[in-house]
């Protein structure tokens, strides 16, 4: 297909329908074509993002794995898009995809995507919109699923601990959009001003080191943190930054402060720092927002992860488990609520330790749950979550305790109970969930509970 046919197809594309003509054949220039067979897989669940793709001819379905098995999920045909959700997040496939019929995309690789919102930056809002609805998609996957559970009752408990971080998320994403545009703008800006090579190579490492100082740097107190923004924003004011005072709160949560601009002025100079300062209060607050949107993401991969351990319980395959390695896993899938500084994580491990055998898949969503559970127990006051393992005659035991307020002495009966929770928005199935789980494995749960502190204690046979 010529790449006059292929402008004809991008002309279908919502998204693409404003883009001039020369736009158009920008795109079809620099894209690359692919074919895939019908029955044949197209994305794998898992694997890194590859680019952003373009249906022209032909339908897919996509499907998730859950407990062992695919789970249907959507369907994309012939002027859909796919991709920029990971490529935004920089994340991998959320879901696998395959060709129900023959298919045609057109992929443009990451690199090229990047440049495409540099050169249309309209765009930039377009699939920021788009990012949100695949957002609030995924939310929307575990409807179906409801009705294989005894009751409907989970969609009503779902709904608003659901809907708070998909909503986070939309906002988020939709400011970025916004963002995403003034900082190309304010990048075009920059290079009217003939930039030499050195002073292009100063500008390019900006935005790493902000990004690497937000890793390093441990959060702050209120009152710290207070502080650093107000003496951020009159310094951005006394050089003239728009909206200084609505910046300073995203460069102090990058971990950037007064001592670090003072540096990026020395090596600009006072002729480039007023446009290089715009254009990096706005990269490094898109960089925030990209942050909230991950966030909210995750949360809601979390809940349906769960709905859907829940509503697939089939058993799996048995196979050989590191129990400190699942632990690990569990931990890096709750890192971003892991990341209040309010919360901190105790480990104790021996390692003499077995490895098991039994159901990889069960035994993450065990961890997972039993995690949520005790983080839920801390709540917005914070505190210590402590993860143990030891062995036990023929059982490895693994608990998670927390020293949160514990559970009334009246309602311990109850914990294992579906659909019941202390918490007013939860779904309350974390903890028959993990019961389930545990006695498929032939082992035992156990919570022991009081004013302090909760610890529930997994045996599982080695």
């Amino acid at each position: 297909m010529g790449s006059e046919d292929i402008v004809a197809a991008l002309r279908q594309v919502p998204l693409f329908a404003r883009l001039t003509a020369e736009q158009l054949r920008w795109v079809a220039d620099h894209g690359r074509q692919l074919r895939f067979p019908a029955g044949t897989r197209i994305a794998e669940q898992g694997a890194p993002a590859d680019g952003l793709s373009i249906i022209l001819e032909g339908r897919t379905q996509w499907s998730r794995h859950a407990g062992g098995e695919p789970v249907p999920s959507f369907t994309l045909e012939a002027g859909d898009l796919f991709g920029e959700l990971i490529l935004f997040l920089n994340a991998p496939y959320p879901n696998s995809g395959d060709a129900v019929t023959d298919v045609r995309l057109l992929r443009l690789e990451p690199a090229t995507f990047w440049e495409l919102l540099r050169l249309v930056p309209a765009l930039s809002r377009g699939l920021m919109e788009l990012a949100s609805q695949r957002t609030e998609q995924q939310a929307q996957e575990v409807r179906p699923q409801v009705a294989l559970l005894p009751t409907g009752r989970m969609a009503a408990e779902l709904s608003a601990e659901l809907g708070s971080p998909a909503a986070a998320a939309r906002r988020s994403a939709a400011r970025l959009g916004e963002l995403m545009a003034t900082v190309s703008a304010r990048a075009m800006a920059l290079g009217e001003h003939g930039l030499s090579l050195p002073q292009r190579s100063v500008l390019l490492a900006l935005p790493r080191e902000a990004a690497e100082r937000g890793r390093r740097s441990p959060p702050l107190e209120p009152l710290a943190r207070a502080e650093r923004e107000e003496a951020l924003g009159s310094w951005l004011e006394a050089r003239g930054v728009a909206d200084a005072w609505e910046a300073a709160p995203a460069l102090v949560a990058s971990g950037l402060d007064v001592a670090w601009l003072e540096s990026v002025a020395t090596r600009v100079g006072p002729t480039l720092l007023g446009d290089v300062l715009a254009w990096l209060v706005v990269a490094v607050s898109c960089d925030v927002l990209l942050a909230e949107v991950e966030r909210g993401t995750a949360r809601i991969s979390a809940l349906v992860e769960g709905v859907k351990a829940y509503a697939f319980m089939d058993p799996a395959p048995p196979e050989d488990v590191d129990v400190h390695e699942g632990l690990e896993h569990a931990l890096s899938v709750l890192s971003h609520r892991l990341q209040d500084e309010r919360l901190t994580v105790e480990r104790e491990y021996d390692p003499r330790l077995p490895r098991l055998k039994a159901e990889g898949v069960a035994l993450d969503e065990l961890w997972t749950q039993l995690m949520l559970n005790a983080l839920e127990a801390l709540g917005e006051r914070g505190g210590r979550m402590r993860l143990r393992t030891w062995k036990e005659a023929a059982h490895v035991v693994v608990e998670v305790g927390d020293d949160g307020p514990g559970i009334p002495r009246d309602l311990l009966p109850r914990i294992f109970e579906p659909f019941f929770s202390t918490k007013p928005h939860a779904a309350g199935i974390g903890l028959d969930v993990c019961r389930r789980i545990v006695e498929r494995h032939g082992g035992d749960l156990r919570v022991r509970s009081e004013t302090g502190g909760t610890r529930i204690q997994v045996r599982l046979p080695a």
